[in-house]
């Protein structure tokens, strides 16, 4: 049966060109046609049921959040520095719906899972910035836990133009103190100062610090990403061979003359010693300038956990 005019148009012109034998090409072109104009009519873009409610009556700000499988509802006080919301679960989930953007601009929207090799397991994100942000919270030595989308804030009744905000990530460091970071995209921050603003009030108020992630310069990034493919298990060195590696860098020297020192000490291959290499720079037991590109002229030399942007 003909259910829609679009299911009675696509039936007309099969008829037709099938009586005048028309060219193939001819019917799948105005087969595509029709089906643009049938995405373009029916789908309306709507965002699905279960977001985040920011609901909230009291005149003060009111925090979210689910830990262990339990979820809890309280207003701010300075107790909530003990909480370990570097374990909470999501306080949203991030979804596929009708007519979402996946690129705006020069940007891509991208959603996924990256595996932490700080915390052994995945940390989602939903944009390539948060990615980014995810996996420089993994090569960052102060950075020892962290959970996406950790809790809802909702701000007090009567907040002009602002219900409540969900923090894209929460981080523990290892100092043991508490950093909240929300991701945004350098031409969008000025739109989100006020949103900022507010977070940044919350954080002063718990005891947490605040940062507002924007991005990296472009050869740091660059390394980075490089770097992180190296952060595998598989990638570090046996034990029995550490050490060698280490003093193939001291003192410090090229990329490739420390991985030529290290195959002489070891009787490894070269390959096999770039990767191991590779791995303690991404662990910080080796350190370079990741401002600069890296190749294998780039000096390297035994150093402490500093990361240099």
């Amino acid at each position: 049966m003909l259910h829609s005019p679009h299911s009675l148009i696509i039936y007309i012109m099969s008829v037709r060109c099938y009586r005048d034998r028309v060219s193939t090409w001819i019917l799948v072109s105005c087969l595509v046609i029709v089906g643009i104009l049938l995405v373009k009519d029916d789908v309306v873009p709507t965002r699905p049921e279960g977001a985040p409610s920011y609901f909230n009556e009291k005149s003060v700000t009111v925090i979210d959040y689910n830990v262990k499988e339990t979820p809890v509802s309280t207003p701010l006080a300075s107790s909530l520095i003990d909480v370990p919301l570097e374990f909470a679960s999501p306080a949203r989930i991030s979804v596929s719906y009708p007519g979402k953007r996946s690129f705006e601009g020069e940007y891509w929207s991208f959603e996924g899972e990256y595996w932490s090799a700080t915390i052994r397991r995945h940390v989602p994100f939903e944009s390539l910035h948060e990615r980014l942000f995810a996996t420089f919270a993994d090569y960052r030595p102060d950075i020892v836990g962290i959970s996406w989308q950790p809790f809802i804030l909702k701000w007090p009744k009567g907040t002009p133009r602002h219900r409540g905000h969900v923090p894209d990530y929460f981080c523990r460091l290892s100092s043991g103190d508490g950093l909240v970071v929300d991701v945004k995209r350098p031409d969008k921050l000025d739109d989100y100062e006020k949103q900022f603003e507010l977070t940044r009030e919350v954080c002063d108020q718990v005891g947490w610090q605040y940062e507002v992630f924007s991005g990296l310069p472009d050869i740091f990034a660059q390394n980075l990403g490089f770097l992180a493919g190296f952060r595998q298990d598989r990638y570090s060195p046996a034990l029995s061979i550490q050490d060698s590696l280490l003093s193939a860098f001291v003192p410090g020297t090229s990329l490739e003359v420390g991985i030529r020192r290290a195959a002489r000490q070891t009787s490894l291959h070269q390959s096999l010693l770039r990767g191991n290499v590779l791995h303690l720079l991404w662990n910080h037991e080796l350190s370079c300038d990741l401002s600069a590109l890296l190749t294998d002229s780039t000096f390297i030399s035994v150093a402490g956990n500093e990361v240099r942007l």
